[in-house]
């Protein structure tokens, strides 16, 4: 079964990227520490934790798709407690082009987030409308979609209100060397009493933005600044950062 969820959960990783040919695609595996601050573990008791990740994406004139697969805990027990279990997580995203304004695409926005361990699991579902901005080397591709969410452990599944968000890609140079500024946001909205008890009022917000080094074509290192607010399972304001170093292919 475990087997079967992994060749799923890569099948379904795809992504965005800078080039501007007709059809590109791009894949990576990477090493990950998140490390959170202080007053974060103090106030949710969450816990500092590496995961290996494989991630990649593939697009064309008709739109792209993106996608990743995280195992945390690689080395703990699926059945650990207190923060010490695996836990498996995936996110598959898809902009698929329907009509032109101009210069702008509209597109159709879907993704699934997925997280699961031993004490837990939930599956977010959005569907709705993105587009692609340019603005000479910084690309924004924001969206705006319907919210719909799975609990398994607790209340069920239903429409959970709405999801908005953007990702944004800035690669620059300095130095002789070859840089990427990346940030994704998520703000959900009109969410619902029963998927939110434990929050202080019903919109959350949710990302991370990041700093990468090229340092060849198959060697990438960054440092991420993750956020969140009103989510993860906190009212509190939460924030860590994430130390990674990607293998291209």
């Amino acid at each position: 079964m475990k087997a079967r969820k992994l060749l799923l959960a890569l099948s379904l990783i795809s992504g965005s990227t800078l080039a501007h040919a007709d059809n590109w695609s791009f894949s990576n595996v990477s090493a990950n520490y998140l490390d959170w601050s202080s007053r974060t573990t103090e106030q949710s008791g969450k816990k500092d934790f590496g995961y290996l990740e494989a991630e990649g994406g593939m697009g064309g004139s008709w739109g792209d798709v993106y996608g990743f697969f995280d195992l945390e805990n690689p080395g703990k027990s699926d059945h650990g407690t207190n923060g010490y279990d695996r836990r498996y997580t995936t996110k598959a995203i898809g902009r698929f082009n329907l009509t032109q304004l101009g210069n702008v695409p509209v597109q159709l926005y879907a993704h699934i987030y997925d997280t699961r361990g031993n004490d837990f699991f939930t599956q977010n579902r959005v569907l709705g409308l993105s587009t692609e901005l340019k603005y000479g080397n910084l690309t924004v591709k924001p969206f705006i979609g319907a919210h719909d969410e799975l609990d398994a452990f607790s209340v069920g599944s239903g429409f959970n209100g709405w999801m908005a968000g953007y990702v944004l890609l800035y690669p620059f140079s300095a130095f002789g060397q070859s840089f990427l500024v990346t940030q994704w946001h998520e703000t959900e909205f009109a969410r619902k009493q029963e998927f939110t008890p434990n929050y202080k009022h019903n919109t959350g917000e949710n990302g991370a933005i990041a700093l990468w080094w090229n340092v060849n074509k198959r060697f990438t290192t960054g440092v991420q600044y993750r956020y969140a607010d009103q989510k993860l399972g906190s009212a509190e304001y939460q924030n860590a950062v994430i130390y990674s170093a990607k293998y291209n292919f």
